[in-house]
C-alpha cells in the first residue's frame, strides 16, 4: 500500500478510535499514519536521488570524460588498424576519435 494511503487510513483510524474511546484503535491508527508518512518520505528521497543521478550523468564534466574516453578508444583502434594494415579499422578509429573530440569540446 502506498504511503499516502497508509497515512490517510491511519489518520482516519486514529480519529475514529479517539471518537469512540478505543485507545488501541487510536494507537494503531497513529502508528499506521506514521508508517505512511515514512513511506512517503522514502519515496521522495528516492525520486530526488534519481534526479541527482540523472543530472550527474548529463553534466558537462561527465560528457567531457566520455568524450576523452571515446578519443582514447578511437586512437587505440586507429593504431591497431595501422599496425595490422586494416584501413577500415584505422578509419573507424579516426572517426571515433574525432567524435570524442567533438563531444569533449562541446561541453
Amino acid at each position: 500500500m502506498s504511503g499516502f494511503v497508509n497515512k490517510a487510513v491511519g489518520n482516519m483510524e486514529s480519529g475514529v478510535g479517539k471518537i469512540i474511546g478505543d485507545e488501541g484503535m487510536q494507537k494503531r491508527g497513529e502508528d499506521r499514519a506514521l508508517r505512511g508518512h515514512g513511506e512517503q518520505k522514502i519515496g521522495q528521497d528516492k525520486a530526488q536521488r534519481q534526479e541527482n543521478l540523472d543530472d550527474a550523468k548529463n553534466s558537462a564534466a561527465a560528457q567531457k570524460t566520455k568524450g576523452a574516453a571515446q578519443q582514447a578508444g578511437g586512437a587505440m583502434k586507429e593504431g591497431a588498424g595501422r599496425v595490422m594494415g586494416n584501413e577500415q579499422m584505422e578509419e573507424a578509429g579516426r572517426q571515433a576519435r574525432a567524435e570524442g573530440v567533438g563531444r569533449a569540446d562541446k561541453h
